[in-house]
Formats: structure tokens, C-alpha cells, sequence
């Protein structure tokens, strides 16, 4: 089986061989416990990561993400996003597919899907096919979050009674109008407004769509950090309950991620619109 390179039964194979003997130190004190758990669970990037990869997987794409750095590295999978996205712009003849694939061949097709997102106004100067397959994290970060975004905006755009192309302020106001109807929390400029952190005025665009839906005596001031994590949770809840695709976290929220944030209510609107 190891020889035929079944990759599940290998990986458990590895997986027992490093729980069984994992060749580390053991941890002696609390410190070195604290730093451990900074290492696993605070990346900088681990979040974003963690929400592109499940929005690629929402995609059907092959194989499944599951390290969203190391998975698209050969540009398969973000050209399989690309024509999912603008059905017909990716030209499969040209792309390399039989894996696994030399770097060089995974740089010609991650130079292809860096050409096609310059075709749909990507912002992606400085950005080549090499940084992708590289996966240079902040780059990698760049072309996924733009697709995603076209992936919404596209979404909206469809369920819009004009079929306009929807923005960002589009959405802004979308969200300060049903937020004035389902609460009190001040309007908000745009998705880094430092007054979503509380967790209130997503609250309020809640319960704005379905009023009542929001109960108040669950709802903090949002004035610790505890407190607006709270409500972020119970945001996140009620979307979800509402049959909205989430892909953002609690501390997303709190942190004020306006990418992310933008999910959310592109989200919502999306639901609100069927």
C-alpha cells in the first residue's frame, strides 16, 4: 500500500508513526506551553486561510483544500475558481493537469490564473505566477480574496432587478438601511468602521430582515472584549439560522476584518434578495 501511494492509508500511516513517536521535547513549563499554543492557534493569516479555503471547497473544486498555501500551489484548483466564477475563461488544453507537476509546470498555469485575474481587473501588481506556487502568503491571500469578492459581487449583481454590477458602498448602504429598521446602532461609513467591533449594528441589520429574530436580553453593550465576542457569536448564529454561508469567525468581527465583514453581508443580502 506505502509502494502504491494510496495517499489516506499513508497518511494515517504517518499520523500513528508522529503520535507514536514524535521525536519532541516534552514541554517542562507554562511558559512553553503559552508559546506553543501562539504558534498553532495565532498565524496572522490562519483565519483568512481557513475561510478562502472552505469558500474554494463551496466551489466543488478538485482536489479539496484542506492548506490553502500548499493545495493550490500547482493553479489547478484556482483555475477550476476561475471557471466557476467566468464560466468559459479558462482554455483547458493549455493547462497542465496530469500530477504531479514539475515546478515549472506549475508556474506556467499559476501564470495563467495571474493573466486571467489581470483580464477581470484583479489588483495584482507585483504579483506572478511563482509567488502562487511559492505560496507566499500574503500574495496567495491577494488573488483568492479578490476572487471571492467577484464571486459575490457576481452573486448580488444576478439577484439585483437591474443585474447591475454591485459595490462596496452598494452594500454600505444596503446594510445602514435595514439596520435602521430592525435597531438604534449609528450608521457605518464602511466595512472597517471601528463601530462593527461591537458586534450591534449586525445585530441590527438582522433584525431588520426578520424582525423579532434578534432577542435583546442576548445582547451585550459590546463594550469588553467579552462582550462584543458575544455578540459576534450571536450574529454569526442567527445568519447562520437564517440560511446565510458564513465563512467569517467571531473574532472577525471583533477585530473589525472589513474583507471578511464583507462577506457577511454580501451574504445576507444574497438571502434577502431570494
Amino acid at each position: 500500500t506505502v509502494v502504491n501511494g494510496n495517499p489516506k492509508l499513508n497518511l494515517a500511516f504517518v499520523a500513528h508513526l508522529f503520535n507514536t513517536h514524535p521525536c519532541l521535547e516534552p514541554l517542562e513549563d507554562t511558559g512553553e506551553h503559552a508559546e506553543l499554543d501562539d504558534y498553532l492557534f495565532h498565524d496572522q493569516y490562519d483565519r483568512e486561510a481557513r475561510a478562502f479555503a472552505l469558500w474554494l471547497n463551496s466551489l466543488n473544486v478538485d482536489p479539496f483544500v484542506n492548506y490553502l498555501f500548499e493545495d493550490i500551489k500547482d493553479g489547478i484548483v484556482l483555475l477550476q475558481a476561475f471557471d466557476t466564477i467566468f464560466p468559459g475563461s479558462v482554455n483547458w488544453k493549455k493547462v497542465n493537469t496530469r500530477r504531479p507537476l514539475m515546478r515549472f509546470k506549475q508556474i506556467e498555469n499559476t501564470n495563467m490564473a495571474v493573466d486571467l485575474g489581470q483580464a477581470h481587473n484583479f489588483s495584482l501588481v507585483g504579483i506572478q505566477g511563482a509567488d502562487l506556487t511559492d505560496g507566499v502568503p500574503t500574495l496567495v491571500l491577494a488573488v483568492v480574496w479578490q476572487l471571492m469578492r467577484a464571486n459575490i459581487l457576481q452573486t448580488l449583481a444576478s439577484l439585483s432587478s437591474h443585474g447591475q454590477r454591485v459595490t462596496d458602498q452598494d452594500m454600505v448602504q444596503w446594510a445602514n438601511r435595514v439596520a435602521q429598521t430592525g435597531g438604534q446602532a449609528q450608521p457605518i461609513r464602511s466595512f472597517s468602521d471601528p463601530a462593527l467591533a461591537s458586534g450591534r449594528f449586525l445585530l441590527d441589520v438582522l433584525n431588520g430582515m426578520k424582525p423579532g429574530v434578534v432577542d435583546p436580553q442576548l445582547v451585550t453593550p459590546g463594550r469588553s472584549d467579552e462582550d462584543m465576542k458575544q455578540n459576534a457569536k450571536y450574529a454569526i448564529s442567527i445568519a447562520r439560522k437564517l440560511g446565510a454561508t458564513i465563512f467569517l469567525l467571531p473574532e472577525d468581527i471583533v477585530e473589525v476584518k472589513p474583507k471578511m465583514i464583507l462577506t457577511f453581508i454580501g451574504s445576507l443580502m444574497a438571502i434577502h434578495h431570494t
